[in-house]
């Protein structure tokens, strides 16, 4: 995962009577794949070049930058650069991220006047290709992609699922295989509230009883009242679908969807297993060990309670535990958040899933003029390892630097002056981006940032460790998209599924209903389950047709 050299853009002279155009470099050191001179505007590159237009304009719909006060708009750094590397100028044609999705939807049900590229508003591509609106990539990819071509042969299964079920491309996903092990999600733990009270960090749900339990009664935070909140969970219910590891429970990001040993999908939330764990939280909930307030706390509020020094258990990524512990220290409190081992319990090893293999998607629409243009820039913003240093580590000599022939980030990225965390000071350069960008597990010839975070930071480093052997695969990594058919059968049963769901589980904990297993099964079942696990198989099967 480690880069070997700084990357240098060759510039090849072309001698013609218009243009001097300027190649991007491609790791893969062949000729263009189309093996054919281009057409007027563009040259053939030389080995390990590839051409690339100049003078074009490219409007991409996207989310603004995840920093805010930097918008895509304002001539970042890292597209300036960009720019001078591939002379094609990005037109960024964007909104706020909180309302991208609902502005973007829009505009695909008009169906005119679309940007060149966008980020897809929906949760796979399949919907879209089948109208219309956002173009097949492979003929493009084959001819003008010769660094995607080489990432897609190094990282085969994370290519296969962006491929629709008719096997065509038509649109790239971030792969953030990379990060998995380096910031895996999980429970969260006060480290210093468990040497406080002279307690073993848990290990099975008897023992996160217990640990909850002396939160709850021995006052770890100190100030004389029993006002500290044991456990509140980020992401609500599902949260607490993490202790169903001790049970062999995929309820994070399987969301309950599993594969038994013989490859059949089963629905976990309907076991027996989930039956025990909802009465073990209701258990919970009943001595005041769980937030009143877990179904409808967002992320800021349950920040708010850590900053009070209130909270002793949530879950996140590992990064956060850094925000936690500052948080708290300009509260006054020095406190310890790491990861926990994932509950364990009789014949159930602990795990954690593992975040990924993709995410969100990015296409050429049907209105692009430049559509040549548009995958060759994706090939080096995407496929090359010098585009994928701007993404991932930004402006060399500004956010990172070459020590050893590998990038390492520097102080003004770990300890901005301006006091911005890590992500936003690389997003005020315009690295980490909404478009789509590779932190890549497999291709380790492309750089990727994960390593060189955990090499600055041996508190994360070593937790990243604890839990690497546990890290499993969820049913995101065995499966491909769905049909139209199944995804829109999927989406219109699992509205009416997953509120009823939640809505029943979270009063089976909360003590509001009656535990009665046989009829909130019966229940899922008649709202039409069972249709949804066909078609979770159908994804399945048809991903592992060899």
């Amino acid at each position: 995962m480690s880069m070997k050299k700084a990357y240098m853009v060759i510039l090849s002279t072309v001698m013609a009577l218009t243009a001097t155009l300027t190649a991007c470099s491609n790791p893969s050191g062949k000729d263009d794949a189309s093996g054919k001179g281009g057409s007027a505007g563009e040259a053939k590159g030389t080995e390990g070049q590839q051409p690339v237009l100049t003078g074009v304009e490219l409007s991409y719909g996207t989310a603004d930058n995840y920093y805010a006060p930097k918008s895509l708009t304002s001539g970042l750094p890292v597209w300036n650069e960009i720019e001078k590397k591939t002379g094609i100028r990005i037109k960024w044609d964007v909104t706020p991220s909180a309302q991208y999705a609902d502005t973007m939807k829009l505009r695909l049900a008009a169906g005119q006047n679309l940007p060149d590229m966008i980020s897809i508003p929906e949760p796979d591509p399949v919907n879209l290709a089948q109208k219309g609106l956002i173009i097949p990539l492979d003929d493009l990819i084959a001819k003008y992609a010769p660094n995607i071509q080489r990432y897609f042969k190094a990282s085969p299964d994370v290519a296969k699922a962006m491929r629709a079920p008719d096997g065509k491309l038509y649109a790239l996903s971030s792969d953030v295989t990379g990060t998995a092990y380096a910031d895996p999600y999980g429970l969260l733990i006060r480290q210093d509230w468990l040497e406080k009270l002279g307690l073993q960090e848990p290990k099975t749900l008897d023992d996160w009883y217990n640990v909850l339990k002396a939160f709850k009664e021995r006052d770890p935070n100190g100030n004389g009242k029993a006002d500290e909140i044991p456990l509140s969970p980020e992401a609500n219910l599902r949260g607490l679908g993490l202790f169903g590891s001790a049970l062999g429970l995929h309820l994070f990001y399987s969301e309950g969807f599993y594969p038994d040993k013989n490859g059949k999908i089963q629905y976990q939330w309907m076991d027996e297993r989930a039956h025990q764990l909802i009465l073990w939280l209701n258990k919970l909930y009943k001595e005041g060990l769980i937030d009143p307030q877990f179904m409808t706390n967002t992320d800021t509020e349950v920040t708010s309670g850590i900053t009070r020094n209130i909270i002793g258990v949530t879950n996140h990524f590992i990064n956060n535990t850094n925000r936690f512990n500052a948080a708290q220290k300009a509260a006054g409190v020095n406190a310890s958040w790491q990861i926990a081992l994932p509950p364990s319990g009789d014949g159930y090893k602990g795990f954690y899933e593992k975040y990924g293999p993709i995410s969100g998607w990015h296409a050429i629409t049907k209105d692009s003029k430049h559509p040549e243009a548009a995958i060759k820039w994706f090939d080096y913003v995407y496929g090359s390892k010098e585009g994928e240093m701007y993404m991932n580590f930004g402006i060399e000599g500004q956010s990172y630097k070459m020590v050893n022939g590998e990038p390492q980030f520097t102080d003004w990225t770990s300890h901005n002056p301006e006091g911005l965390s890590f992500n936003e000071a690389l997003r005020s350069l315009g690295a980490m981006p909404t478009v789509a960008w590779i932190r890549s597990a497999t291709d380790t010839s492309l750089p990727n940032q994960m390593p060189a975070i955990l090499k600055q930071d041996p508190y994360l480093q070593k937790q990243a460790d604890k839990v690497k052997n546990v890290l499993q695969d969820s049913l995101l990594y065995m499966i491909g998209l769905p049909t139209l058919e199944e995804s829109k059968q999927t989406a219109k049963l699992m509205t009416d599924i997953k509120t009823y769901q939640d809505e029943t589980l979270s009063k089976f904990i909360l003590g509001q209903t009656p535990i009665d297993w046989s009829k909130f099964v019966n229940t899922l079942k008649s709202l039409g389950i069972d249709q949804i696990i066909r078609n979770k198989q159908a994804q399945y099967d048809r991903f592992h047709q060899k």
